[in-house]
């Protein structure tokens, strides 16, 4: 059965407008980056990447900017040989060796004393308070150091209370629970 010209033409141009549907609709992913494969860090701390050695979520935790701040993160070598991680901090130096395929918990007691550094207050990326950022230069490995910014934190997440240095100020969360006269208003 022959089609006169006119159903032709139609048929022709509504396959010609599907394909540039499909194409478009499908092919926006090819052009555009994933957000699936950035990566980012899905914590309060940062992340440290090397060929072997991976810091992820490190910070300081501390009481206060004169008082002694504490590092925690997790720390993993992934090559097949063993690896030193090297964490500088205002004139304080700390080594960690990581064997090969293990994964280090800072939070761990036996690394508190280790990874204690005393408070500073020497300007911008060199003090220890709450909320700011320090400049931290870390060497993963044999490879280069990177200046990080790594932030401090207090214990009103009470997640990290038990890694504060000689103990959480209870004052630092007091003020966020309300009394039991506020309580009761609501």
């Amino acid at each position: 059965m022959k089609y006169p010209a006119k159903t032709r033409v139609r048929r022709t141009a509504a396959a010609a407008a599907m394909a540039v549907l499909a194409f478009g609709a499908a092919g926006c992913g090819a052009i555009n980056q994933q957000a699936t494969t950035i990566h980012y860090d899905a914590s309060d701390g940062v992340s440290v990447w090397s060929d072997s050695i991976q810091v992820r979520n490190l910070l300081l935790v501390t009481n206060g900017e004169p008082k002694p701040a504490r590092f925690i993160a997790s720390v993993t070598n992934t090559g097949a040989n063993d690896e030193t991680l090297k964490v500088a901090f205002n004139g304080k130096s700390i080594e960690l060796n990581v064997k090969s395929k293990e994964t280090i918990n800072l939070q761990d007691e036996k690394y508190a004393e280790q990874f204690t550094i005393p408070g500073a207050n020497g300007g911008k990326g060199k003090t220890t308070a709450p909320g700011l950022d320090v400049t931290v230069t870390v060497t993963p490995g044999n490879e280069a150091a990177q200046d990080v910014d790594v932030p401090v934190v207090n214990a009103a997440i009470k997640d990290y209370a038990p890694y504060v240095p000689g103990g959480a100020d209870k004052d630092t969360w007091d003020h966020l629970t309300p009394s039991s006269s506020e309580a009761a208003e609501h």
